[in-house]
Parts: C-alpha cells; sequence; structure tokens
C-alpha cells in the first residue's frame, strides 16, 4: 500500500465526519428551535431572568400579559425592551405598547409622547400610527388628524388584510 492509498482513505474519513457531524448539528437546531406556544409565562420568566436580553421571548411574554389585559406584567418586559434593544422595530413596538397601556390607564397625553417617541423611531410601524390615530379621532380637536393617519394606512401596501379591515371598522365607527 502506497502514500496515495492512505492519502485516500484520510481524505474520506475526513468528508464522512463532517457529514455526520453537520447532521448532527442541524439536529440539534431542530431540537433547540422551542415553539413558544408549548411554554408558560413562568417557564419564560425563568428563562428571560437568566437571559435578559432574550428580546423576541421577552416581547412574546409581554404581549401575552398585554392581551390578558395584566398591564402591570406586560410593563416591566416591555420597558425593559424599549430601554435596552438596539434593534428599532423592537424598540418601537414595545415603546407603541406602553403608550397604549398608559392611555388605558387614563393619561393620553403621555401615551401620546410615548406613540410620538415609536413613530421618530420607526415612521412607517403600522402599530403606533394606528395607536396614534385613535387616540386623535376620540378628541374633536384632533379628529381630522386621526382619519388622516388612519388613511394613509389604509393606502399601505404592507398592510394585511385582517389590518386593513380593522382600520376601515376604526373609521366607520368614527364618522359621523
Amino acid at each position: 500500500m502506497n502514500k496515495w492509498f492512505f492519502s485516500l482513505i484520510g481524505i474520506t474519513s475526513l468528508f464522512v465526519i463532517i457529514f455526520i457531524n453537520l447532521d448532527n448539528n442541524s439536529e440539534t437546531y431542530t431540537r433547540t428551535n422551542t415553539d413558544l406556544d408549548n411554554v408558560s409565562n413562568e417557564e419564560m420568566e425563568i428563562v428571560i431572568a437568566d437571559n435578559p436580553d432574550i428580546f423576541p421571548m421577552r416581547i412574546a411574554l409581554a404581549n401575552r400579559y398585554f392581551d390578558e389585559v395584566n398591564y402591570s406584567m406586560a410593563l416591566p418586559h416591555f420597558m425593559y425592551v424599549a430601554e435596552n434593544s438596539s434593534d428599532v422595530e423592537l424598540k418601537s413596538y414595545s415603546l407603541a405598547q406602553i403608550a397604549w397601556m398608559v392611555y388605558e390607564s387614563g393619561n393620553t397625553e403621555v401615551a401620546t409622547k410615548y406613540l410620538n417617541e415609536s413613530i421618530s423611531i420607526n415612521p412607517e410601524s403600522i402599530i403606533s400610527n394606528t395607536y396614534l390615530g385613535i387616540l386623535y379621532l376620540q378628541e374633536p380637536s384632533t379628529k381630522s388628524e386621526g382619519f388622516e393617519i388612519i388613511s394613509k394606512l389604509l393606502l399601505s401596501e404592507n398592510l394585511s388584510e385582517d389590518d386593513r379591515k380593522l382600520l376601515e371598522e376604526i373609521i366607520s365607527n368614527y364618522e359621523n
């Protein structure tokens, strides 16, 4: 047996090892890709406590609390993301959600400030502009601005069909 035979066996072995290793890594990725629908709030709180900058999970958990109108649990998570994330969309979204909670607590002025900050970070934010439009529609002095904001959103090509229907419903509720 010569050196070429041993080289061929060595190279073949290397390819087999690399292939096995790549296959194992892809299986690991599949196993660790967690579906948050199957994770409890308590489990998410534990993971977030150990990994505070896991922003997408924080947002998912905060949204759960928000949807339950459990604002005292949602607020700290949205605040953390707004203060610490460098992701423009996450920061803007968090500020919009904070604004809505503030609005629900009766402070329209502060809510408007949060929404303006959110829009300054991400002018195309559908949720921030929707919330601002709703706030404006409820005040006689800003009602026309509210219609303008919502109407502009309705022209957006990025709007889902569900969002479009919601905005059309909002407009019809506030038209005289």
